[in-house]
């Protein structure tokens, strides 16, 4: 099982996030099957028919607005919130509450201003099939069996930072080295949903942790990190290759400290 609790988004395009004028109730697919989708450039997903079964008779489920815990539009154990597979997805059809939040989201999605649904969910059985050795392919994860948290309309997608790529110019790397940290990245968020690392995957990403930290003065936690900045601008220390934002070096600390995780 993955340990780590995800997000998907479904846009308009996907499915049709709708208001039932009579019952008031929204409805939509909140995902669907058998259909890939890149995620955050890293990997290839698609969810197999049957992957929510276990986890809507079992677990208790809540319709959230923007995935605000202080915004509950519904639960399935309350009957608010009904949620079903078919043969193209995982259907939601949710009751909100006539209240001072339930009726602004009924109102958003009947004025088409949301359009999409978002879930939370924790991968408990998966597949990983790594491309074939030299390829640009990204890996490919099949999710078999999800642990279901949360439904939710939202107003916008939450996607990760993907950001290290177009980084590598600030901190001096060339396109060369900056494709090595690209590849490390995307072999580090594959491995921190359940990909198994290959020998040669380590190999990698321990050559783009050097490469980072060769252009980090240390690698100390984010709080230390920039108390060492501003102490080496006070001490009058070179610092030409890290950039003068705070944000860049503490981004640049992270990245660092999950390469290092998965090579250790």
């Amino acid at each position: 099982m993955s340990d780590k609790i995800e997000r998907r988004f479904l846009p308009i395009e996907g499915t049709e996030l709708r208001a039932d004028d009579v019952g008031r109730k929204l409805a939509g697919y909140a995902a669907v099957f058998s259909t890939p989708a890149t995620i955050a450039g890293a990997w290839v997903e698609e969810v197999a028919p049957g992957a929510y079964s276990k986890t809507l008779s079992e677990h208790d489920i809540r319709a959230l607005w923007n995935h605000d815990t202080n915004i509950v539009l519904g639960r399935n154990k309350a009957g608010t919130l009904k949620l079903w597979e078919d043969g193209h997805g995982l259907q939601s059809e949710i009751t909100p509450p006539d209240n001072e939040w339930g009726r602004p989201v009924l109102d958003a999605v009947k004025r088409g201003d949301v359009t999409g649904m978002s879930i939370a969910f924790r991968a408990v059985k998966q597949e990983w099939v790594h491309p074939p050795e030299g390829s640009r392919e990204l890996p490919k994860r099949t999710i078999r069996e999800a642990k279901l948290y949360e439904v939710s309309p939202v107003t916008f997608p939450a996607f990760e930072n993907t950001s290290i790529g177009v980084r590598a110019a600030e901190l001096g790397l060339d396109e060369a080295e900056g494709d090595v940290i690209e590849q490390a990245r995307v072999l580090v968020r594959s491995a921190q949903r359940g990909l198994a690392l290959t020998d040669d995957d380590r190999k990698l990403i321990a050559v783009a942790r050097d490469l980072l930290a060769g252009v980090l003065p240390t690698a100390e936690p984010e709080s230390e990190q920039s108390r060492h900045h501003s102490d080496a601008a006070r001490d009058g220390e070179p610092s030409s290759r890290v950039p003068s934002a705070r944000h860049s070096a503490d981004w640049r600390v992270r990245e660092l400290y999950l390469l290092g995780i998965a090579v250790n």
